[in-house]
């Protein structure tokens, strides 16, 4: 009896099976000819694991694109602090610093808003600001040593 009328009294489950072996089979053969009988395969790496600035990224991208999604209702997502937190991090990290106006623009926050947080965050070591000429505003911010441990932290669980 061949294998092909055997097939024929199997129930669906076990041809399919079958079938699929025997593809598997033939598939390696021809791998083994290619490699003049031995077997050459690469070894599948998986996806590469993202690095921190493109955890933070991957998650200011979210945060904006459920913003979007919710429209009038965003501000019930409202995390200020973190956002600058995150905001400021990639931008170290592209060594970049970062004056209040580019945080408003990539932020949606208003500016009064943001200088409440800056004063918490400075207030908490977590971020230092620098201004010129005793101005309300500060010319450039950026993340402490414990602002870049707090998201080091935060992200690597992301």
């Amino acid at each position: 009896m061949s294998a092909d009328i055997r097939l024929l009294r199997w129930p669906e489950r076990d041809r399919d099976d079958y079938e699929r072996l025997a593809a598997a089979i033939e598939r390696v053969a021809r791998v083994a000819a290619r490699g003049r009988g031995e077997i050459v395969a690469t070894v599948p790496t998986g996806p590469e694991e993202p690095d921190d600035v493109e955890r933070a990224q991957a998650l200011l991208d979210y945060r904006r694109y459920r913003d979007a999604a919710a429209g009038p209702l965003a501000e019930l997502f409202g995390e200020p602090g973190w956002d600058i937190l995150l905001t400021l991090f990639v931008a170290l990290e592209e060594g970049r610093t970062m004056a209040p106006a580019a945080i408003v623009e990539s932020i949606p926050i208003r500016p009064a808003v943001l200088m409440r947080w800056l004063k918490v965050l400075a207030s908490r070591d977590l971020i230092w600001t620098s201004s010129h000429d005793g101005q309300a505003m500060p010319d450039v911010v950026s993340l402490t040593d414990a602002g870049v441990a707090l998201a080091l932290r935060c992200i690597g669980k992301a």
